[in-house]
C-alpha cells in the first residue's frame, strides 16, 4: 500500500490531535513531528514512536506533507517554506492571520501542484453534512438564503495572538463562504476587547450580490459554550448545533404553501382557535440523525487522500484564504466602528486595534 510520509509541525495540545490521526491512519508513514519547544516536540515523539526534528528543514527533508498546528501568527512563514519546498499542506484553521498571505499560500499550492488544505474540521460535522444535503437549491445558487451564527465559550487563554473574529467566527465564515456561491458585496460589524488588544466579542453582516444574508456571533468571554447556526429558506428552515452534531428541519406542510392560510382566504375570526396550535399542526419537524464521527480523523483521511488519489479536498486552501480574507475585512471595519463609537466618549475600556 502506497503511504503519504507525514509530519506534524507544532506539538501543544492541537498538535497532539493530529499526531493521534495520523499514528492511525493506514495510509500515512508517521515520520516525524518539530517544535521549538524541545520537551513537547520530545514528548509527542517519544509518545508514538517517532522521530523528533530542531528544525523544519530537517523535518520537510524527510516527508511527503505537513500538518502545520502551532499559533496562527506563525503560519504564513511556515507556510511558505512548507509549500516552497515542495510539500503538501494541511494548515490549522486561521491559515494564517491576514487575507493576502492566506491567498499568497494558494497561489504558491497552485503553481506547484500541491495539495493546500484548512483544518476546518465542522465541514466534516454530521450535523452540517445533513444539512448540505438537503440545500441543493441554495449550493446552486438558485434562491437566496438567510443564515444566523453564533459560536460562544469562556476565555481559555489559547489563541490568544488573534481575536474572536480569527479564533471563533472563522469556523462559520468559512461554512457559510461553502454554501453560497455568490461574492460578499458589504460588511457591517462591530467588537470588543475586555482582556487583551484584540476583540473578545465581534458581531458581524454580510451581504451577498445574490441577496443572501449572514450574521454571526462571535466571542470568547460568554458564560455558555454555544455552536450553533440557523438557516432558512423560503420553504424550510435548518437548526444546527455543532457541539452536540445535531439538525432539525422544520417546514410547513402542504396547505400552507399552497396559500390555505393566506389572509386573503382565511379571516382572523376563522383561525383564532387555532393560533396557539398552528405551528406545531401545519409546520413539521424533522430529527435528522447521523451516526457520530471522528471529525478530525476524516480531515486527516481527506488530505491524504488528496495526496494519493487526487480526490477534492473538503476544505480547499483557496476557500480557507478567501475566510481569512473576509475575516480580516470584518476585524477591519469592527476596528474603526468601535473606535468611532467609544472614543468620544473616552470610556474606560480597552477597544480593539
Amino acid at each position: 500500500m502506497k503511504k503519504t510520509r507525514l509530519g506534524i509541525v507544532g506539538t501543544g495540545r492541537l498538535g497532539g490531535f493530529h499526531a493521534s490521526k495520523a499514528a492511525s491512519n493506514p495510509e500515512v508513514d508517521f515520520v516525524g513531528v518539530f517544535d521549538v519547544s524541545e520537551t513537547n516536540r520530545k514528548r509527542v515523539a517519544n509518545q508514538f514512536g517517532v522521530g523528533e526534528y530542531g528544525t523544519l528543514s530537517e523535518l520537510l527533508s524527510q516527508v511527503d506533507a505537513v500538518v502545520v498546528a502551532t499559533p496562527s501568527v506563525l503560519h504564513a512563514e511556515i507556510g511558505r517554506e512548507v509549500l516552497r519546498a515542495g510539500k503538501h499542506l494541511l494548515m490549522e484553521k486561521p491559515v494564517t492571520t491576514d487575507g493576502a498571505s492566506a491567498l499568497e499560500l494558494a497561489r504558491l499550492a497552485r503553481e506547484k501542484g500541491l495539495v493546500f488544505q484548512g483544518g476546518h474540521v465542522e465541514q466534516h460535522n454530521p450535523a452540517w453534512r445533513a444539512a448540505l444535503e438537503r440545500l441543493e437549491e441554495v449550493r446552486l445558487g438558485l434562491e437566496p438564503v438567510a443564515i444566523e451564527a453564533e459560536r460562544t465559550s469562556g476565555y481559555t487563554f489559547r489563541s490568544t495572538d488573534v481575536g474572536a473574529t480569527l479564533d471563533l467566527m472563522i469556523h462559520d465564515l468559512e461554512l457559510v463562504l461553502s454554501l453560497i456561491p455568490s461574492e460578499v458585496e458589504r460588511v457591517s460589524a462591530v467588537g470588543f476587547a475586555q482582556l487583551g488588544g484584540h476583540e473578545d466579542a465581534a458581531f458581524a453582516t454580510l451581504l451577498f450580490a445574490n441577496g443572501s444574508v449572514a450574521r454571526f456571533k462571535a466571542s470568547r468571554i460568554e458564560q455558555e459554550a454555544r455552536r450553533r447556526m440557523s438557516i432558512q429558506t423560503a420553504t424550510k428552515t435548518f437548526h444546527i448545533d455543532f457541539a452536540a452534531r445535531s439538525a432539525t428541519l422544520v417546514r410547513p406542510k402542504d396547505d400552507v404553501l399552497s396559500g390555505v392560510y393566506s389572509p386573503d382566504s382565511v379571516s382572523f375570526a376563522e383561525m383564532a382557535p387555532r393560533v396557539s396550535t398552528f405551528m406545531r399542526d401545519e409546520y413539521e419537524t424533522i430529527e435528522l440523525v447521523h451516526d457520530p464521527i471522528d471529525a478530525l480523523a476524516l480531515e486527516m483521511q481527506n488530505f491524504v487522500s488528496a495526496i494519493l488519489r487526487g480526490e477534492r479536498s473538503v476544505v480547499p486552501g483557496e476557500r480557507a484564504a478567501q475566510a481569512v480574507a473576509v475575516a480580516e475585512e470584518i476585524v477591519r471595519d469592527l476596528d474603526a466602528r468601535t473606535r468611532r463609537i467609544y472614543a468620544p466618549q473616552q470610556r474606560n475600556l480597552r477597544i480593539v486595534g
